[in-house]
């Protein structure tokens, strides 16, 4: 196995995890950025598969809410889930060239949808018909791009939720998007025995990012933080979305 791939996977996700342990989010996307810049996309979420488990595990057991939240939302996962398999199975897009360039615009969209104020709000009454919807379409969306983003995080961000119940809700549904991505992505054989490896070997860096994220977390703002990874959101979208042209 080559140094120099374990290297790639080592530095990807410890920079993922700093970006974690220091906004709160973001594990996905910046480790997909890096390593998608010298990997294919398909050996990018294959490598993701286990440290994302891990850390949305700890973060959907811990804060006291999981029964409530998954109440709250074991419809809205089901329908991840079917999303997730109907547009896997029927598309066969999953880690193919052109994912690349749809993951660009992904980001683009999540950047610069986080980056505005404003947020929508949606009534808890209408939770009933929201959730799965929104559900569904992040699975359509995430069976081809590999990524739970749109329309998921700003719709999370618009219901009655505390901070606290809004990072375990996210946890949780993380959970199952990452459970149904790996079934899809094993259908398509992405998994081999040097990814298999590669996710092992993630997942150390990972948790040491976000130890040394929270450490950080004390000394730098989180929200300007939370500004430029954005920005390095929105170049890495940009450059990425070229692919489609």
């Amino acid at each position: 196995m080559d140094l120099k791939y374990f290297a790639i996977v080592f530095v990807a996700f410890l920079v993922a995890g700093i970006v974690k342990g220091t906004a709160g989010m973001g594990l996905p996307p910046t480790a997909i950025a890096i390593i998608t810049l010298m990997l294919p996309i398909s050996e990018a979420l294959a490598l993701l598969t286990l440290p994302t488990l891990a850390t949305n595990l700890w973060q959907a057991f811990w804060g006291g809410h999981f029964r409530t939240m998954l109440r709250r939302f074991w419809l809205m996962g089901i329908t991840i889930s079917i999303g997730i398999l109907i547009s896997a199975f029927t598309l066969r897009s999953l880690g193919s060239r052109h994912s690349v360039g749809y993951l660009g615009v992904i980001l683009v969209i999540f950047s610069l949808t986080a980056f505005v104020a404003w947020r929508p709000h949606v009534s808890p009454r209408h939770e009933w018909w929201t959730n799965p919807l929104s559900g569904l379409i992040t699975g359509l969306v995430g069976g081809v791009t590999g990524m739970a983003a749109v329309p998921f995080l700003p719709y999370m961000q618009s219901l009655s939720l505390t901070r606290d119940e809004l990072i375990q809700a996210l946890g949780i549904l993380f959970v199952v998007f990452t459970a149904a991505l790996t079934i899809a992505l094993a259908d398509a054989g992405a998994f081999t025995i040097t990814n298999g490896v590669g996710t092992l070997v993630a997942t150390a860096p990972t948790f040491l990012g976000v130890w040394l994220g929270q450490k950080l977390r004390r000394a730098v703002s989180p929200e300007v933080f939370r500004k430029m990874f954005l920005a390095v959101m929105f170049g890495v979208g940009i450059h990425l979305s070229r692919g489609l042209f």
